[in-house]
């Protein structure tokens, strides 16, 4: 009867398993750790790389991505769980049934073995009745029973066939003895085979026991599992739901920051063509004066008012200490999917750095720049041919105001404002109020 003890052992065993697999499988060493240990490099890697290009994405819409991405991730184990805990609960459920039934021919074999037990005893009984008869009528007849036969015969005839009858009584009187102690011995036999299926009875008993308490524990489980992946499903369609709220404000939010930019760009081109206007009109002026002067016989002069460009940078001085984070160039948003650019450099460092101007010019903008947040825009002049200005973006407090600002002067401190996610400092270089890379002019 070792089946049973397998059914039983199958059904904790998938408990055992069910418990281990919605607590988490643990890796063995070696290939599988290392394994595991690429696949969240990886991860870390992807996830670096696409900080740049969500460096200008709201905080919700980050949030909500993020949300929505850890709940796919946990589907594939809730599903797995869920299957587990499904065929452990079969398994236990299987052991169940088994041991059910192994209790069931247990018992049947306890009842038959009473059933046997009581006609022993009652056979026993009888027997025991009439060798008691026997014993009763020895003991009246005292022991002449032969010879008081012999010597009552009448004739030859009469002795044998009373001798004959005395030999079927005495047969039979040996008979009932034999009967009696194979009878007793069977009522031993019968009572000790009683108590060894009582016991196997008992054990069948527990091990349906356990067999149940497993199957039910196993069935909670499944139930656990399946209403865990449920729920991560139903968070799935709320955060899908949310993220697509979140892409559309996103949408509007990037719309509004490029009509910001929009507005700098015309801002700056409109101060560029004044200022051109204005060094052309100096320059003409310049230019005439000079004639007159060789008309007057005067020397020459050299009417030019900007150095040459020059084949290399460092016009512009660093605005922060911060590292840098991201340079200037196209960006893929894996959120909304599309390429945009990322208009400046952005130095990393702690809100409340100082931030000062990269060279000297003219403050015309100062305030707050809808997703810029709070913003300084400051015209250096014509430069090398264009109108060069630069931006500064995401102060949390501004110190420069309108009018002329000297090269290094403070212009504010590093903040998170506007449309960042945290704080850096969002340097633009435009020329002609068009954002070109900085490191051209730094």
């Amino acid at each position: 009867m070792r089946r049973p003890h397998r059914a039983v052992a199958r059904g904790l065993a998938a408990g055992a398993l069910l418990a281990s697999t919605l607590a988490g499988a643990t890796l063995s060493a070696g290939s599988a750790a290392a394994d595991l240990n690429d696949d969240k490099a990886s991860v870390q890697k992807k996830l670096a790389a696409a900080k740049d290009d969500l460096d200008d994405t709201s905080k919700e819409l980050r949030s909500a991505y993020a949300a929505l991405a850890d709940t796919q991730s946990k589907v594939p184990a809730a599903q797995n769980a869920v299957a587990a805990a499904q065929a452990a609960q079969a398994e236990a459920e299987a052991a169940n049934q088994q041991a059910l039934a192994d209790l069931a021919v247990a018992k049947a074999d306890e009842q038959r073995a009473i059933s046997q037990l009581a006609d022993t005893r009652s056979d026993l009984a009888d027997t025991r009745s009439t060798v008691a008869g026997f014993a009763s009528q020895l003991y009246q007849e005292q022991g002449t029973g032969t010879l008081s036969v012999a010597l009552e015969a009448a004739d030859p005839q009469q002795l044998a066939d009373r001798m004959a009858m005395a030999d079927t009584v005495m047969d039979i009187q040996n008979g009932a003895l034999t009967r009696l102690s194979t009878q007793s011995a069977s009522l031993t036999a019968t009572s000790d085979h009683l108590a060894a299926l009582r016991a196997r009875t008992q054990q069948a008993q527990r091990r349906t026991e356990q067999a149940q308490a497993a199957a039910t524990a196993a069935t909670q489980a499944a139930a656990a599992a399946k209403a865990e992946l449920d729920s991560l499903v139903s968070q799935q369609a709320a955060l899908t739901s949310s993220l697509e709220t979140q892409r559309s404000a996103e949408k509007n939010r990037i719309a509004d920051l490029n009509a910001e930019s929009d507005k700098i760009t015309k801002k700056l081109a409109a101060i560029a063509a004044e200022e051109e206007r204005k060094r052309k009109a100096a320059a003409a002026a310049a230019a005439a004066g000079a004639a007159e002067h060789n008309n007057n016989g005067g020397g020459s002069a050299n009417p030019t008012t900007n150095p040459p460009p020059t084949s290399s940078g460092g016009f512009l001085s660093a605005p922060s200490s911060g590292w840098i984070s991201s340079e200037f160039g196209m960006r893929y948003h894996p959120i909304l999917h599309y390429w945009r650019l990322h208009a400046g450099r952005d130095y990393a460092a702690a809100c409340g750095t100082p931030i000062y101007a990269a060279a000297p010019g003219t403050v015309v903008s100062s305030g707050w720049g809808g997703g810029y947040g709070n913003q300084v825009i400051i015209s250096h002049g014509i430069q090398r041919g264009v109108g060069l200005a630069t931006t500064y973006n995401h102060m949390s407090r501004i110190v420069a105001g309108y009018g002329s600002i000297a090269r290094g002067a403070l212009v504010g401190y590093v903040g998170t404002t506007g449309l960042s996610t945290g704080c850096h400092l969002h340097f633009e270089t435009r020329e002609n109020g068009v954002p070109v890379d900085p490191r051209k002019w730094l």
